[in-house]
C-alpha cells in the first residue's frame, strides 16, 4: 500500500516537473516575444523616430526612451509567465539623467535589457557582433550604441558622451562573466572614468539561482524561477593622486574589480 508520505512525495515531484516544463515554455515565449519586438522597433518604429527627428542626437535619444519602455514591458512580460522576479533595493540610485557612467557586472544573457530598463537613457557599450545579428542590428544602429571592438576610439566617444551629458552603460569584462566569479577587467572604464571626472556608479547584478549564463542554453532552466537583483552602490570616484594615466587606469581597475568582489562574496580574484 502506497503510504500518505509517497504520495505527497510524488505530488510535489510532479509539481516540480510542472513547473519547469511551464518556465521553460515561458523563456521560449520570452525570447520569442523580444525576437518579434526587436524586428519591430528596428524595421518600423525606429524608421518613423528618424523621419520626425532633427537632427542625430535628438533620434538617439527618442529610440533610446523608446528601448527604454520597451524593455520594461518585456521584463514585466517575463514576471507574468513567471521565468524571472526583479528587485532594486535603492532605485533612487539610478540615474535619470546624465552626465553618468554606469558600470557592472555582466553574469546573465538579460542584464544588458533589464538595467536600461531601469534608465529612460544609456547608451550602451555593446559587443560588434550585434551589428551583424537581424535580431539586433536595428536596435543597436538606431540606438547609436558603442562597439566595444576598437580601443582608443570607444573610450573616445563614451567621453564625448558622458561630456554631451548623457549616462554611458558599460560592462568591464565586456563579455558575459564565467560561471561562479568575475572575468578580466578591461581598463576601458577606468579610462573613461579618469577622462570625465573620476567618477563611476556600480551596479552588482546577481541572478539566483543561476541562468542564462554564458554556454547556457536558454532550455536549461533552473529549478525555480530566476530572481534578479540591480544593487546600485555609492560612485566610486579616483583619488586626484596625479599618477601617469596608466598606473591611474590599473588603480582604479582593481578598485572596480575589489567592490564587485566584495559585494557577490567572492574575494578569490
Amino acid at each position: 500500500m502506497i503510504s500518505a508520505t509517497e504520495i505527497t512525495r510524488w505530488v510535489a515531484g510532479m509539481a516540480g516537473a510542472l513547473d519547469r516544463w511551464v518556465r521553460i515554455a515561458g523563456t521560449g515565449a520570452s525570447f520569442a516575444f523580444f525576437g518579434v519586438g526587436s524586428l519591430v522597433l528596428g524595421l518600423i518604429a525606429f524608421p518613423i523616430l528618424a523621419a520626425v527627428s532633427w537632427n542625430e542626437t535628438n533620434r538617439q535619444m527618442r529610440m533610446q526612451r523608446l528601448i527604454h519602455h520597451s524593455f520594461r514591458v518585456f521584463e514585466a512580460f517575463m514576471k507574468a509567465v513567471g521565468v524571472i522576479a526583479v528587485a532594486v533595493p535603492a532605485p533612487e540610485r539610478f540615474p535619470k539623467r546624465g552626465p553618468c557612467l554606469v558600470i557592472a557586472n555582466h553574469p546573465t544573457l538579460l542584464d544588458y535589457v533589464l538595467l536600461v530598463a531601469q534608465m529612460p537613457q544609456a547608451d550602451v557599450v555593446v559587443k560588434k557582433a550585434y551589428w551583424s545579428n537581424p535580431v539586433t542590428a536595428g536596435v543597436v544602429r538606431g540606438a547609436g550604441y558603442i562597439p566595444n571592438d576598437t580601443g582608443e576610439a570607444t573610450v573616445e566617444e563614451c567621453v564625448r558622451r558622458i561630456e554631451a551629458g548623457r549616462i554611458v552603460l558599460l560592462f568591464p569584462e565586456g563579455t558575459r562573466s564565467p560561471r561562479g566569479g568575475l572575468g578580466r577587467f578591461q581598463r576601458g572604464a577606468a579610462h573613461v572614468a579618469l577622462a570625465t571626472g573620476g567618477r563611476a556608479l556600480p551596479v552588482t547584478v546577481t541572478c539566483e539561482p543561476p541562468g542564462l549564463m554564458r554556454g547556457q542554453p536558454w532550455y536549461d532552466v533552473p529549478e525555480r524561477r530566476m530572481q534578479y537583483t540591480f544593487d546600485a552602490g555609492e560612485p566610486i570616484v579616483a583619488a586626484p593622486d596625479g599618477e601617469p594615466r596608466g598606473r591611474a587606469s590599473r588603480s582604479l581597475t582593481a578598485a572596480y574589480r575589489e567592490h564587485f568582489e566584495k559585494r557577490l562574496g567572492n574575494t578569490d580574484g
